[in-house]
């Protein structure tokens, strides 16, 4: 595939105009926040207060992924060719607020798989959009993406960590409301995202609605999508029964709070302080660690559920994650034409939080129903075939 010259988004530099950083900031704050009181409690929310079991909330939870696959690449496709990411972002965060609400309406398993599939056409594909536009404006006026980012990680560090405690004394049904008001705030803070201001570059005239077919025809990229969708994808088990499983085993939902922030703060510090190491490693080395880091993760948390050995194993957060998130980013920038790249982090975003997350976490719903904490051992085999791919992919470039 094409490999454009690019300009390197992680380096700092002067000049930095404070409103658009702190627009960028302001909405990786409030989304974030929305993603750590989604993530970890409103899978709870749905067992405890509406009555579904594991299995059935693995299912509605795979209705918002499968919708986020197909409408992701469509979103991020119109902001390549209308060139106004702001305004984009501006409807998918009220239009996400509004489906949420109709949670409350839906009592049935049909229901709600509905209306998660309505969500997740809406509030997800948001990340990638967002992702794209900062990484682009990053390398136009010289700051740090990855430190950038860190906003939004702080800001689920904290959400989890405070709602965990508060969550223990009010009870699960508060995060219903608490996440209806986060989803209004995020809604609020996208008027204040920066306008795109990159100029249009020759190709532009070009990247008609086929584009999505000419990076499929790349099988570098679909290589990486595998990689990086099987790594991501490894973690829905963690992301929608972690929680559910530590209860049954005696860790209460403040404790469980503790495990997750963890592995924020984990994150933060790879994104924060080893940013020139990171620099120096090709994206192709970022998903071979990332996906390293998540076989060990999840053997682990298959074998035990022991409060030490869930501590230690909680830093591989940084690696399973963080790293595979901005290999598959820079893979992007590196190896997908300006014009494109918008598209491309939106097909990404649908592999990764997409149809990742709807294999690996109907697998996980099943595996969890039949052998517990088990099923951990099928999404360390997931990520080990990530890994596999991404050398691959390093042998090819």
């Amino acid at each position: 595939m094409p490999q454009p010259p690019t300009a390197d988004v992680t380096k700092h530099g002067g000049g930095v105009p404070m409103r658009s950083w702190l627009g960028f900031a302001g909405f990786y704050t409030c989304s974030f926040a929305v993603l750590g009181a989604y993530m970890q409690f409103f899978p709870a929310w749905l067992h405890d207060v509406q009555g579904f079991d594991e299995k059935d909330i693995a299912i509605i939870l795979s209705a918002q992924t499968i919708s986020r696959t197909l409408a992701g690449p469509m979103w991020s496709g119109l902001v390549d060719r209308i060139r106004d990411a702001r305004r984009v972002l501006i409807w998918l965060a009220a239009g996400g607020c509004g489906s949420f609400l109709l949670f409350a309406l839906a009592p049935s398993l049909l229901l709600a798989w509905c209306v998660a599939f309505l969500f997740g056409c809406l509030y997800p594909p948001m990340h990638p959009i967002v992702d794209a536009a900062a990484v682009r404006t990053a390398g136009r006026l010289g700051f740090s993406f990855g430190r950038l980012r860190v906003c939004g990680s702080t800001s689920f560090l904290i959400t989890i960590l405070v709602l965990g405690n508060y969550l223990e004394l009010a009870g699960t049904q508060k995060v219903f409301p608490i996440l209806v008001v986060a989803l209004a705030i995020t809604a609020l803070s996208a008027w204040f995202v920066p306008r795109d201001r990159t100029p249009r570059v020759a190709a532009d005239s070009d990247a008609a609605p086929a584009s999505w077919q000419q990076l499929f025809r790349s099988a570098p990229f679909v290589v990486l999508l595998v990689s990086a969708g099987l790594i991501q994808g490894s973690h829905a088990m963690f992301y929608q029964l972690s929680t559910v499983h530590w209860n049954a085993h005696g860790i209460d939902k403040s404790m469980a709070a503790v495990l997750w922030g963890e592995g924020v703060v984990a994150e933060i510090a790879l994104l924060f302080f080893a940013r020139q190491t990171l620099d120096r490693l090709r994206p192709t080395t970022l998903l071979m660690i990332g996906g390293t880091g998540a076989v060990v993760r999840w053997l682990v948390l298959g074998s035990t559920t022991s409060l030490p050995w869930l501590f230690a194993t909680s830093w591989l957060h940084a690696l399973s994650f963080a790293a595979t998130y901005l290999g598959a980013i820079r893979a992007v920038e590196v190896r997908v034409p300006q014009h494109l790249r918008t598209t491309a982090q939106g097909m990404v975003g649908a592999a990764t939080a997409g149809v990742g997350m709807v294999f690996c976490g109907l697998v996980g719903g099943f595996a969890f129903d039949a052998f517990q904490g088990s099923g951990f051992f099928f999404m360390a085999g997931f990520a080990a075939i990530g890994v596999v791919l991404a050398m691959w992919l390093r042998r090819g470039r």
